[in-house]
């Protein structure tokens, strides 16, 4: 039987490189797991890039949700095993969910906006934050 410990451990590592597949820290992930889950064997890392890449690729792809939260369980369940074969690689992957940032929920997709404005338009936009605009009218002396 697995300890708690061990699962809670690897959902969150999960959690974390699922939720940075979408994210600029990508790369920093991609590094630090390669290198967990490689164990130092030069073709288990090459597997484990492979995988990673297509984690990668799944969550730059619109509308995954569905997708990612099969891809989270997957990876949870990749990292229990590993944890289970390897229990001295556990302060290894705190170390790099600790370098991540935190993950969002499984089903939240990675944030989209697109704004547009023509001829004389104006667009005011804010992703993650709080806008205020003051309108004013023309200015009366530019006659």
């Amino acid at each position: 039987m697995i300890p708690d410990w061990l699962t809670t451990l690897a959902a969150a590592g999960s959690a974390a490189l699922v939720g940075a597949a979408s994210t600029d820290a990508w790369q920093t992930a991609r590094d630090r797991f390669a290198r967990l889950l490689g164990r130092g064997d030069a073709e288990h890392t090459r597997t484990a890039v492979r995988h990673l890449d297509e984690l990668r690729s799944l969550a730059q792809r619109p509308g995954s949700r569905q997708e990612l939260a099969e891809a989270r369980r997957t990876w949870r369940l990749h990292l229990q095993n590993l944890l289970a074969e390897h229990p001295d690689a556990a302060d290894e992957l705190r170390s790099a969910i600790a370098e991540l940032p935190p993950p969002g929920p499984a089903s939240a997709a990675a944030p989209r906006q697109e704004n547009r404005a023509y001829d004389h338009g104006t667009v005011n936009a804010v992703v993650n934050g709080n806008l205020t605009i003051h309108q004013t009218g023309p200015d009366a002396s530019r006659s």
